[in-house]
């Protein structure tokens, strides 16, 4: 009778490995269930987000998908790439700061060498100085005095050039700061600027428009949201592709700019949806400037690589809200999205304003 194979034992720590491996291939699943799930695009910053998702690690990905799929809208390349920027991709702001924090401190150390080595150097020239004093307190000859001016003169020197030494380093340092404050200020500046349109973000849409509530709390003064939201937009991609829907977000986002000026902020809310904050201005004023960005997008024809067409075209709805008393950010954007919804609903290619027919 032949004797039966015995199996190799699981060496130390294998099985761990094996159920490290085997949890690992579930999320890489399940992830996969995820995209396909919620048709969104199965590129590395999709995977790599849905991938967070059902680790539940990070944990804001989670509450930041779970409130987007709750708010209802879609799950676009966008949404997904700022939740993917804001918590999974290095964040350049934090970057530089800690490369400025490291530059600063360099700085420092430099500038606190030059001191030291001045102090020293002064320290030096105090006891040179007092044992001048001594000789010459003393009976001396003329070559006794020679002597002694010759070291007076050969000290001040010496601390002449290193008062120069600690100005020209000091100066420096002035100089390396301000340059590293100024890539600081850019750096944070572009994390708040979305990258295809330059206009702004949602992070910073929303860090303002707490700052406009806020203030209107407190100073009694007015604005006006605006949201505007490009009609049928999914049809220009699947007509023109997605590099021609790319130069309409981006000629859309340009006439805001351009039509609006000072305190006001265009920001880029979620894929071919963007806010404008309009400070001082009443709901009238805000309803025509709309009227008259409608009226210019629609009349704007893009190039296209299509052979179905030489140029396309677009149009774009727009709801408005004003602040009123006791109203937070949210409530403004409710009202803001329920006329843009009015203005959807009604016909498209208009603009609808709360409290105006």
């Amino acid at each position: 009778m032949q004797a039966a194979v015995k199996q190799p034992e699981t060496e130390p720590g294998q099985e761990s490995q094996i159920s490290e491996r085997s949890l690992i291939f579930r999320r890489c699943k399940a992830a996969f269930q995820e995209i396909q799930k919620h048709g969104t695009p199965p590129d590395p910053t999709t995977y790599a987000l849905w991938y967070a998702y059902v680790a539940r690690s990070p944990a804001a990905v989670t509450v930041a998908v779970d409130k987007l799929l709750a708010s209802g809208r879609a799950l676009d390349r966008y949404e997904l790439a700022e939740i993917h920027r804001e918590y999974l991709a290095e964040n350049s702001v934090d970057e530089a700061q800690e490369a400025i924090g490291k530059e600063f401190e360099e700085s420092i150390q430099d500038v606190s060498e030059l001191i030291k080595s001045g102090m020293s150097q002064n320290a030096e020239f105090c006891s040179t100085l007092h044992g001048i004093k001594s000789t010459s307190d003393a009976e001396g000859t003329d070559e006794d005095f020679k002597v002694m001016l010759t070291q007076l003169v050969s000290e001040s020197l010496k601390m002449a050039e290193a008062s120069s030494r600690l100005s020209q380093g000091l100066l420096a340092t002035q100089e390396r700061v301000k340059k590293l404050n100024d890539e600081l200020e850019q750096a944070r500046k572009q994390s708040l600027l979305d990258p295809l349109t330059a206009v702004c973000n949602r992070r910073a849409f929303e860090d303002r428009m707490q700052w406009q509530v806020d203030d209107a709390r407190e100073h009694g003064s007015t604005f006006c949201l605006v949201l505007a939201d490009l009609d049928e937009f999914k049809r220009v991609n699947d007509s023109y592709g997605h590099q021609t829907g790319d130069e309409v977000l981006k000629k859309f986002a340009s006439i805001l700019f351009e039509h609006t000026k000072g305190q006001d902020l265009v920001a880029r809310y979620g894929g071919d949806e963007f806010a404008i904050i309009l400070p001082n201005i009443e709901i009238t004023s805000a309803y025509n400037l709309m009227v008259s960005i409608k009226h210019k997008f629609e009349g704007t024809r893009m190039p296209t690589n299509s052979g179905h067409a030489a140029s396309a075209t677009a149009t774009a709805s727009f709801g408005i809200s004003a602040y009123k008393d006791r109203r937070t950010s949210e409530d403004m954007v409710t009202a803001a999205d329920t006329a843009l919804s009015r203005a959807k609903t009604t016909g498209r290619n208009r603009v609808c304003a709360e409290g105006l027919s």
